[in-house]
């Protein structure tokens, strides 16, 4: 295939007049993937395209601006068929950028507008200084994780998202030996040891979740209480002997999410009396996302009801200092 010139295609996104085409085309490319998080996400971006989209100062860029729609599109004949979003990660530091949202009208793939897409985010990374660009790509689709290994990027991870199906009914069944209840002061150091191994620091910076939240302590009880978020915790024990806990939190858009603690070695266990126990006790049960490592504990999750949502690869790709000419 011949390849295309992106000369005069790949501009900057104007994010006071381009917002609503992006929502668009986001909607379109992924119309048969979108998730509640990712409607969610279309609306934010309509809500800022008409609430704010006058007031956007002129020469924003990923940068200088606090809002994450920033990156490159890929504009023919005036029409927006291509999208990269490139997020500086200010909370993890100044020198890494995350890909999001990379988008091609369907009638338009095939053409190379993703790879050349993504070789200008790294152009401009690489401009910037950045050293580190993450990704995300579902597992399921072939395509874009070759054009990502082509351009240097590297698989570090996989995590499988996990839901209750709409109309799931089933009742919590006693697992023998295992009693399930309140998390328990004590439990905290050995949570927080699982929780640092679940969910290491490679990937939750982009992920709702905060070790320091779930801590067992009135301050944090207040300010989550302060800051409308709902958090909750259980422990399953087995003969007296804590084999997995559950922190069920409960405020942010889109989804709720369980964070599960346990070891390989007692999490089927732990999963299948754990999850449908959380369930039956939080008020909105079908926003229960459970974020995990791939291939692990998939008979507890299948065995109490749940589905996966989907699983993501996280991609890295470590940027080569600008050399002087």
């Amino acid at each position: 295939m011949e390849k295309l010139s992106s000369e005069g295609n790949i501009r900057r996104i104007d994010i006071r007049r381009d917002l609503p085409a992006i929502a668009t085309l986001i909607e379109t490319a992924f119309a048969d993937q979108m998730d509640d998080e990712g409607r969610d996400y279309l609306r934010h971006i309509r809500q800022i395209a008409r609430s704010v989209g006058a007031f956007i100062l002129d020469g924003n860029t990923p940068e200088s601006s606090q809002l994450p729609f920033h990156g490159y599109l890929w504009e023919e004949d005036g029409s927006i068929i291509g999208n990269l979003t490139l997020i500086p990660v200010r909370k993890k530091d100044r020198y890494t950028y995350f890909i999001a949202n990379v988008a091609v009208a369907p009638e338009q793939r095939g053409r190379g507008i993703a790879r050349q897409l993504t070789e200008r985010a790294i152009a401009h990374v690489q401009e910037h200084g950045g050293k580190h660009i993450y990704l995300q790509v579902r597992a399921d689709n072939p395509p874009a994780i070759h054009i990502y290994q082509q351009t240097g990027f590297e698989e570090i991870i996989r995590r499988t998202s996990w839901i209750f199906p709409k109309n799931f009914t089933r009742r919590p069944q006693s697992i023998q030996g295992v009693t399930l209840g309140r998390r328990k002061r004590e439990d905290w150091s050995q949570q927080k040891d699982w929780l640092q191994e679940v969910y290491p620091k490679e990937i939750a910076w982009n992920l709702p979740y905060n070790l320091g939240r779930l801590r067992p302590d009135f301050w944090i009880w207040l300010d989550n209480l302060v800051n409308a978020l709902v958090c909750r915790h259980w422990s399953a024990h087995e003969q007296g002997h804590l084999i997995g806990t559950a922190s069920y939190e409960s405020g942010f858009s889109g989804s709720d999410y369980v964070w599960l603690a346990t070891s390989p070695v007692w999490e089927n266990q732990a999963i299948q009396a754990l999850l449908p126990y959380v369930h039956a006790r939080v008020r909105r049960p079908q926003r229960i996302v459970v974020n995990y490592p791939a291939g692990r504990g998939e008979n507890g999750f299948t065995a109490c009801g749940m589905q996966e949502l989907h699983t993501l690869i996280w991609m890295k790709k470590e940027i080569p200092a600008k050399t002087e000419t």
